[in-house]
């Protein structure tokens, strides 16, 4: 562990791309790999319900702009390199949890059905992964706005930063096509 901090330091570069390469694996590439493995395998979902494939929110955001976002925003807590109180990790778990369960409940009891869910409230394997990304990716959004507060609470001047405001527009964009995807625009 420590000598993976160690080669961080000194490359940060190499950081920055691990978190661009898990962030693009763990939220597009398996749920595209599962799309084409439907297609492939002939299963019904895939000619029955929108798969990741045909969501532009997917193909540009997930596959795109949440990895820039992230990138973006480990580039900035990394530069004010802020100690966070353990209850600001927590209260960021639990705000993304409480925000992905919402979503999810949102979906099943307005029956907005794709591969992930097939019949209102049964989630296929693939919406559990991608569920399991979303909690994930949302607590990580919510830890930074919240040191983005605290951080502007006691230096307002620090977050005056290009990072900051490519994490709003990109994650602007993202919730733009995300919304145009399931008909709301």
């Amino acid at each position: 562990m420590l000598r993976t901090v160690a080669v961080a330091q000194e490359r940060p570069w190499l950081a920055l791309g691990a978190v661009f390469a898990l962030t693009l694996l763990f939220g597009f590439v398996t749920q595209a790999a599962g799309s084409l493995y439907l297609r492939l395998s002939g299963d019904p979902v895939y000619d029955m319900y929108r798969t990741t494939l045909t969501y532009t929110s997917a193909l540009v955001g997930d596959a795109i702009l949440l990895p820039l976002v992230n990138v973006f925003i480990t580039a900035q807590l990394w530069e004010w390199r802020r100690r966070p109180h353990p209850s600001e990790v927590a209260l960021s778990l639990l705000g993304g949890a409480a925000l992905t369960v919402g979503v999810h409940l949102y979906q099943a009891a307005n029956g907005i059905l794709n591969w992930t869910m097939t019949k209102p409230y049964e989630w296929t394997q693939f919406g559990y992964v991608h569920a399991g990304f979303m909690f994930a990716e949302l607590s990580l959004v919510l830890f930074f706005w919240g040191q983005v507060g605290l951080v502007a609470r006691d230096q307002p001047r620090a977050i005056l930063s290009r990072r900051i405001a490519t994490v709003a527009l990109c994650s602007l964009v993202f919730m733009r096509l995300l919304l145009g995807d399931y008909g709301y625009f």
